[in-house]
C-alpha cells in the first residue's frame, strides 16, 4: 500500500504460482483509492489471474456411454449439419456410438484478466450510491464442448471423432478442453437509502447488473460472437439487465421488508427442426418474457438470544415465462430456464435463530 498523498491510495501486489506440470505464473493486482471530498471517492483496479486444471479435469479416467438420442449424424458427411433423410449422408446413424468423458491429461491452464473503475457517492449516513464499470476477459477457458459444438466444427475438431478402420464413427471424446475466448463487459449499480419516520425506520436498495457487452468465441480463429440476450447452454444467460430492488420498514425489534427480482427477456432457443425448416410450431415464442417476482419477510427479535424469521417467496404465485430449455442431447430440461426462474410457485419459510 503506498499513500501517495493524503486523499490518494495505492496498492500493489502480484501473487506467483509454480506448478510442477505447468509451469510458474506472475499475476500482479494494482487498485486505487482517490477521495477528493469526504462524500466522494473513485476506485479501480486491474489483475490477471491464471487458473490450473482441476485434479479430476486432468486424471479422471475415462467414461463410455452409448449415446441415445435419434438424431446424431456423420458430420464427415452430412453438409446441412443436421439430420435431414432427403440429403445424403444425413440421415440417422443405424449403428451405435458411444460418448467419451472424463480427464484430459493435455488440458492447460486458463488464463484472465480483469479491471474495473467506478465511483462512491456518500452525501450522509443514510444515503449512498456506486456504480462500477468492470472487464473480465478469459482465454483458453477450460470446458467440455457440447456435442452440437463439435458437430458444427468438425473440421477443428475432427480428431475427437474416432473412427474403425472401415472410416465408421464408432466414438466422439467429449473430454476437457482448452476451447476459445469470452469477453465481458458491464455496469454494477448500487442505491442505499434511509430514513426515520412514522414511528420506526424505512430504508430501500437496489443492486443492478447491466451488460454492456458478452462475446464468446468457440474456438481460435473463430469470431467472437455476441451473447447479449441470447439463448447459450454454457455459463450464466447473459441477460442484458437484472436488478433485486427492497424496501423495508422496522422498529427496534421487528422489520418487515418487501424484495423485488426482475431478469430481463431474451431471445428463445431454436430447435433443430426448427432452424432446418423441417417443422413450424404454431404460436411459437421466439422471445422469452421477463421474468418480474416479489418475496415478503418478517423477523422478530423475542430477546437477544432468539429471532424468528418468517417469509412468502413468489408473493403472487408467478409461474415462469415459456422458455425452450430442452437439451435434446441429453434430455434435460423443460418448458422453464432454471438459470432465471423458480418453477415452484408459492413458497413459505420459517426459520428460528438461537444463541447458546
Amino acid at each position: 500500500m503506498f499513500p501517495v498523498i493524503d486523499n490518494l491510495e495505492i496498492t500493489a501486489a502480484a501473487r506467483i504460482d509454480d506448478y510442477s506440470d505447468f509451469g510458474t505464473t506472475v499475476n500482479p493486482l494494482v487498485s486505487f483509492k482517490f477521495r477528493p471530498i469526504e462524500m466522494l471517492m473513485f476506485r479501480g483496479n486491474y489483475n490477471t489471474g491464471f487458473r490450473a486444471p482441476a485434479f479430476n479435469q486432468v486424471y479422471n479416467g475415462r467414461t463410455e456411454s452409448l449415446y441415445t438420442g435419434a438424431d446424431l449424424f456423420d458430420p464427415a458427411t452430412c453438409p446441412g449439419g443436421a439430420v435431414n433423410p432427403d440429403i445424403p449422408g444425413c440421415q440417422v446413424l443405424d449403428r451405435e456410438v458411444d460418448i467419451i468423458t472424463g480427464g484430459n491429461p493435455n488440458l492447460g491452464p486458463e488464463t484472465a484478466k480483469m479491471a474495473s473503475v467506478g465511483v462512491v457517492f456518500e452525501p450522509g449516513r443514510n444515503f449512498s450510491a456506486a456504480i462500477d464499470w468492470w472487464m473480465i476477459n478469459r482465454d483458453n477457458n477450460i470446458e467440455t464442448l457440447e456435442l452440437r459444438d463439435l458437430l458444427a466444427n468438425y473440421s477443428t475438431f475432427e480428431s475427437r471423432f474416432i473412427r474403425d478402420s472401415q472410416g465408421r464413427l464408432t466414438d466422439i471424446d467429449r473430454t476437457w478442453i482448452n476451447a476459445g475466448a469470452s469477453k465481458t463487459q458491464g455496469i454494477e449499480v448500487m442505491l442505499r437509502g434511509a430514513l426515520d419516520a412514522l414511528g420506526g425506520n424505512i430504508a430501500a436498495g437496489l443492486d443492478g447488473t447491466y451488460l454492456l457487452q458478452k462475446k464468446d468465441k468457440l474456438i481460435e480463429g473463430l469470431e467472437f460472437e455476441d451473447e447479449i440476450g441470447e439463448f447459450s447452454y454454457s455459463g450464466d444467460l447473459s441477460l442484458r439487465w437484472k436488478h433485486n430492488v427492497f424496501v423495508s420498514y422496522g422498529q427496534d425489534r421487528w422489520r418487515v421488508a418487501l424484495t423485488q427480482l426482475f431478469r430481463s427477456g431474451y431471445k428463445n432457443q431454436e430447435l433443430p427442426g426448427v432452424t432446418n425448416g423441417l417443422v413450424d410450431p404454431p404460436n411459437l415464442d421466439k422471445r422469452v418474457n421477463r421474468y418480474i417476482i416479489y418475496n415478503l419477510s418478517g423477523t422478530v427479535d423475542v430477546s437477544e438470544r432468539m429471532r424468528f424469521t418468517a417469509g412468502v417467496k413468489n408473493l403472487f404465485d408467478k409461474d415462469p415465462p415459456f422458455a425452450i430449455s430442452y437439451d435434446s442431447n441429453t434430455g434435460g430440461g423443460s418448458s422453464w430456464e432454471p438459470r432465471v426462474a423458480d418453477p415452484r410457485g408459492r413458497a413459505f419459510t420459517i426459520v428460528a435463530d438461537v444463541k447458546f
